[in-house]
């Protein structure tokens, strides 16, 4: 990597002297930028053509020295062959930008297959193609092929799938005064990916915070172990997101997973900031200029006591505490006060307080206070009459900026500022400040939530799967043994193999025969439909519930006859299955995919009937530890449930957060459980828990 984004010397496919000519566009770029190695140009058409200032070559071979990089501006159609004239003059880097590979046809598609395999050749490493691969702000290196102006040097580096994404969120940072390290438009990803930038920006000195913008994500199991592991801020904007109940599928779960809600689920294990706006890379990243925050207690301060209320409301809903700084503060606050009119408290209105020189002393008093953890403080930086003397004059174009970031600084706590302002003098105070300010009170809110929750998770110790004694592996890889597809109720075996208990039950063929075995069983019972590809019961009206004798049994095997007739005529009715009347209780759910980008997931929460049109599930990846699970449960609606509600007793979540586990290790250990349902699973007012239906899709091994 360091040869990528640090070469020593560079060869440039392409470049000509031609008017207009691209390629000539990276020479200048890089010279503008500062890079200091040999730049020459390989292009058989332009050889000797270079004149004074550029050396151009017919090929690698003719080239008096091995550059440590080349870039290929070419055809698609040529890249192959040069792959090759680089490999034979021992060239073990690339970045390939031309388009036309694997993004655009079936021709495109063996094109790619060609570059692959002469760089496997060759032992070649390369980034793209179809992407605007590197440039490095220490180095000089700017391998874009628009022309760039040089950008200011900072810490944080980013990963973009979009070349010209890329290039503006460059532009956004400049415009911001933020700096920039390293910078990878990794296109197509035919060699190198996002995960293998990832985990050398992890380990990068020279990278603070790492940006990552990404349209799909290659290996989701690697990425998420990638940002564990690099120790410092991961922020990724994750586009091209679908609904997973779009999917034609025979599960609620395959419905319920939802591929953009397991992103969620993944990046959160992971310590991922995930965002969805664009310009919150610049607001998260200045998160990270300010000091941590190591607790939720803020304290929020504003001469304007609407932005006070309004910053409380945020601040509430972002899971922060309001800091009390005490009441020794309060009464010195009151010293300094002008009027005396405004209640001190928490937000602090400083509208009454018009000595403005005194601000640094009073964010000192605040920061100082082993009650509070991080302040916000917002006003404005407006344009104002000139030659004022009133006091508002004062407030509003008096520079106190630089002495309350110090006061942050020696406290080892943020102060985030935030100011609204006219443009011009703003931009010119953000670039005489050395820390950040944010573009209002929620900005400032948000990047300081998103800092606050990734240094407790920081501190937190990493995550860990139970171990799961209790799944049976040995019986659940004989039950799934031969068989395939679609399977219904009897998967109650499976799962018995993870502890989770049935009723038990018996398929009747005959009226005569679910009246025996509803005597036999004990009435109430309930009656459930059995027909190849009838999954969904009560669809078909297939369910009878509280069956209370044997007579109504036959009548009852009637009836889901007459259903299953008249809404799948196509179906033929294999039987009846009989089970008993479960206990009084909640009923819950338990589901789990093969999630194609990050494996096995289990998804859990309210069950019945309704689970897809309330969706209040959560989703964890496989395998999971209890810890996880109660934590995700308690984040759901249906966690009140367990307190007691409405006259039913309260319950312990344990047996259901355990069974959880233990599904999540039988998908972890059976990547061949394609999908599965366990709804309901009731969880009995007596503690037991019982899975009352299931259902499952095999899709083979791998």
């Amino acid at each position: 990597m360091d040869r990528f984004f640090a070469p020593r010397s560079l060869a440039i496919y392409g470049l000509s002297r031609r008017p207009g000519n691209t390629a000539r566009v990276i020479v200048d770029n890089c010279r503008r930028w500062g890079f200091r190695g040999p730049i020459v140009g390989i292009n058989p058409q332009a050889a000797g053509d270079g004149g004074d200032d550029l050396d151009i070559r017919a090929s690698a071979a003719d080239l008096p020295f091995s550059p440590d990089l080349a870039v290929l501006l070419i055809p698609a159609r040529q890249v192959p062959a040069a792959v090759e004239d680089c490999g034979r003059a021992g060239i073990r880097r690339l970045a390939i930008q031309a388009g036309g590979f694997n993004e655009s046809s079936e021709a495109g598609l063996q094109l790619a297959e060609q570059v692959r395999a002469a760089a496997r050749r060759h032992a070649i490493r390369f980034v793209g193609p179809n992407g605007l691969a590197l440039a490095d702000t220490t180095s000089g290196l700017c391998l874009p092929f628009v022309p760039a102006l040089p950008v200011r040097p900072g810490s944080f580096s980013f990963i973009s799938q979009s070349g010209g994404l890329g290039l503006f969120l460059w532009n956004l940072l400049e415009s911001e005064q933020l700096g920039l390290a390293r910078f990878a438009s990794i296109g197509n990803r035919l060699d190198l990916d996002e995960v293998d930038f990832l985990e050398f920006l992890g380990a990068d000195p020279a990278t603070r915070v790492i940006g990552l913008y990404l349209e799909s994500i290659a290996d989701g199991r690697r990425l998420i172990e990638a940002a564990a592991r690099a120790g410092k801020p991961v922020i990724v904007y994750k586009a091209n997101t679908t609904d997973g109940g779009g999917r034609a599928a025979m599960s609620h779960t395959a419905s319920l997973g939802g591929d953009d809600r397991v992103v969620d689920a993944a990046f959160a294990r992971a310590g991922i900031i995930r965002i969805h706006r664009f310009r919150d890379f610049v607001t998260t990243a200045r998160a990270f200029d300010l000091p941590p925050m190591r607790g939720r207690r803020i304290m929020l301060m504003s001469p304007a006591g609407g932005l006070g209320v309004a910053m409380a409301d945020r601040s509430e809903r972002r899971g922060f505490a309001f800091a009390d700084p005490g009441e020794p503060f309060y009464r010195e606050l009151a010293t300094i006060a002008n009027a005396g009119i405004i209640r001190p408290g928490n937000p602090l209105d400083l509208g009454d307080l018009y000595r403005v020189d005194r601000y640094p002393a009073l964010f000192e008093g605040v920061l100082a206070s082993d009650r509070v953890d991080g302040a916000v403080f917002a006003s404005q930086w407006p344009r104002m009459p000139p030659g004022g003397t009133d006091v508002f004059t004062g407030m509003f174009t008096t520079d106190f900026y630089t002495a309350a970031a110090e006061v942050a600084r020696r406290a080892d706590k943020p102060l985030a500022l935030a100011l609204y302002g006219h443009p011009p003098a703003l931009a010119e105070l953000k670039e005489r400040l050395p820390v950040p300010v944010f573009a209002g009170p929620e900005e400032a809110l948000d990047a300081l939530e998103r800092q606050m929750r990734y240094h407790e998770q920081q501190t937190a110790a990493p995550f860990a799967p139970d171990p799961v004694p209790e799944v049976d592996r040995q019986a659940a890889a004989a039950w799934l043994a031969g068989r395939d597809g679609a399977v219904g109720e009897e998967a109650l075996a499976l799962v018995a193999c993870c502890g989770l208990a049935g009723l038990g039950s018996a398929v009747a063929r005959t009226p005569a025969e679910a009246g025996r075995l509803a005597a036999a069983m004990g009435c109430p019972v309930v009656l459930k439909v059995v027909a190849a590809g009838v999954l969904h019961k009560t669809e078909v009206g297939g369910v009878l519930v509280g069956i209370d004798s044997p007579e109504e049994a036959e009548r009852g095997f009637a009836t889901i006859r007459a259903n299953l007739a008249r809404h799948r005529p196509e179906a033929e009715l294999a039987g009846v299955r009989i089970a008993p009347m479960a206990p009084a209780g909640h009923d819950l759910f338990i589901g789990g995919l093969q999630d194609p980008v990050f494996g096995p997931v289990v998804v859990f929460g309210s069950g019945g009937v309704y689970v897809e049109l309330f969706v209040d599930v959560a989703r964890l990846l496989c395998p999971t530890a209890e810890a996880e699970v109660r934590a995700a449960l308690g984040r759901l609606r249906c966690a009140r449930l367990f307190a007691g509600f409405r006259g039913r007793p309260a319950v312990d979540p344990g047996p259901f957060t355990r069974a959880v586990v233990r599904v999540g290790q039988l998908l972890a250990d059976c990547p061949e459980i394609a999908e599965l349902d366990l709804n309901p699973v009731r969880l009995t007012d007596d503690g037991r828990l019982l899975a009352l239906d299931a259902r499952l899709r095999l899709a083979g091994p791998g």
